[in-house]
C-alpha cells in the first residue's frame, strides 16, 4: 500500500507549474570588458500582482508609497535571498553569492507590481553565466532579447532545460 502511495505522490508531484511569471529586465553597463553597473527590473504577472497590489497598496492611491515599499522589501524580496532571488551568478561555472541587492523600489505599472534593483558584480564578462531559474518551481522567469538592455557587450540568450524546470542564461561577449 505504502508503494502506490509514493507512486501517487510522485505522479501528483508531475503536474506542478509556477506560480508566478516574472519578465525580467537586466541593464548591465560594461567597460573594458568589466561588469561596472547591474540593474534589474522584475514585472511580475497580472494574477500575482492583482493580488499583491490589494495586499501592498494599503491606502488604495494606486501607487507603492515609501512606507509601503519598506514593507515589501523587508516582508517579501530580502525573503528571495534564500532562493538567490532566482539567478545564479557563475563565474567558471562556480556559483557566487548573489550580492547584495541596493536601492529596492517596488512600483505599479500598468496594473503589475515590478521590483526594481542594482547590485555590485565587479568581474570581466569572460567566463560569466548569469542563469535565471527556480528548482522549486515556485516562479518561472521570462527573458527575452527585448527585455536586455546591455551596454558595451553584446548578450547571447540561451533557453535551459533542467530536466523538471526551464530557466534561461545570459552571457556577454566582448564588444557591440
Amino acid at each position: 500500500m505504502k508503494y502506490i502511495y509514493l507512486i501517487l505522490l510522485y505522479t501528483a508531484s508531475l503536474w506542478g507549474h509556477p506560480h508566478t511569471f516574472i519578465e525580467i529586465y537586466p541593464t548591465i553597463k560594461v567597460e573594458n570588458n568589466q561588469i561596472t553597473n547591474i540593474h534589474f527590473k522584475w514585472k511580475l504577472d497580472e494574477m500575482t500582482s492583482s493580488m499583491l497590489i490589494m495586499e501592498f497598496d494599503t491606502n488604495n492611491n494606486g501607487k507603492i508609497d515609501k512606507k509601503e515599499n519598506i514593507f515589501i522589501y523587508l516582508n517579501y524580496f530580502t525573503a528571495l535571498s534564500d532562493y538567490n532571488f532566482y539567478t545564479d551568478i557563475k563565474i567558471n561555472d562556480k556559483i557566487q553569492k548573489f550580492p547584495k541587492p541596493k536601492n529596492f523600489k517596488a512600483t505599479i505599472e500598468n496594473f503589475k507590481i515590478c521590483y526594481s534593483f542594482d547590485i555590485s558584480l565587479k568581474t570581466s564578462i569572460n567566463n560569466l553565466k548569469i542563469d535565471f531559474g527556480d528548482e522549486d518551481f515556485f516562479i518561472a522567469p521570462i527573458l527575452k532579447k527585448e527585455f536586455l538592455n546591455i551596454i558595451g557587450a553584446t548578450p547571447k540568450i540561451t533557453e535551459l532545460d533542467n530536466d523538471f524546470y526551464f530557466g534561461y542564461r545570459l552571457e556577454l561577449i566582448k564588444g557591440k
